[in-house]
């Protein structure tokens, strides 16, 4: 079993470098990810986590915030019914609309399917750890690791993770629980990325040796 967080970015230069809106841009994205989706399935990726924004994504003007949650939730509403879909977050971010829309696919969809689809909402790693803290706060005796899990965005380790648009860094997208992640940045915006670039991108993560802190297989 094998689980993969993806960070589809560059939709803005996408449509800036295409001279079309930002909506068209994330409409390109959202073809995209359906095609993504398939390919990760077809490779044997038992959950696909996707961050659809961070949590200082919501800061952008309403029109922005609204063109990717309308995205996202298109592409929720197009493949919710073949796939065990959820979603986690900074959730009091997200407009009720849209948030109910996406509790009812959740609810409709197919919880026996071997794929799951997440969605991580409002990513935050500040955010994620300040709730954590007020959630327990002097109401238990000492944190556990098992506490922590539960209360994350993504209580189980990501075990790949792929962020395109030519940007080398986290931008606050890290898992809480996953530290031994394995990462691949790609240069690519993320509505141009092929089957090629896909299959290099995880033929790179897989042939990697995990050591989780310990010394090199002998």
């Amino acid at each position: 079993m094998t689980n993969l967080m993806l960070l589809p970015d560059g939709m803005r230069r996408w449509s800036q470098e295409h001279g079309v809106s930002l909506d068209d841009g994330y409409t390109a994205m959202a073809d995209k990810l359906i095609e993504f989706i398939g390919w990760a399935r077809g490779e044997g990726i038992t959950t696909l986590y996707i961050t659809t924004s961070s949590a200082a994504n919501f800061s952008r003007p309403e029109s922005a915030v609204t063109t990717f949650l309308v995205a996202f939730n298109d592409v929720a509403r197009r493949c919710h019914d073949t796939c065990n879909f959820d979603f986690t977050g900074s959730l009091d971010l997200v407009p009720d609309r849209y948030l109910t829309e996406l509790e009812e696919l959740r609810d409709k969809s197919d919880k026996a399917s071997e794929f799951t689809l997440h969605y991580i909402l409002g990513m935050s790693l500040s955010r994620e750890v300040i709730s954590i803290f007020n959630r327990f706060n002097g109401k238990i005796p000492a944190m556990t690791e098992d506490l922590l899990a539960e209360s994350a965005y993504v209580p189980k380790p990501v075990d790949f993770i792929i962020r395109t648009g030519g940007a080398i860094r986290m931008s606050s997208f890290f898992p809480l629980m996953s530290p031994y992640a394995e990462l691949h940045f790609s240069p690519v915006l993320f509505p141009d990325i092929t089957r090629a670039e896909f299959d290099t991108a995880l033929q790179d993560l897989r042939r990697r040796e995990r050591r989780f802190g310990g010394y090199p297989a002998t």
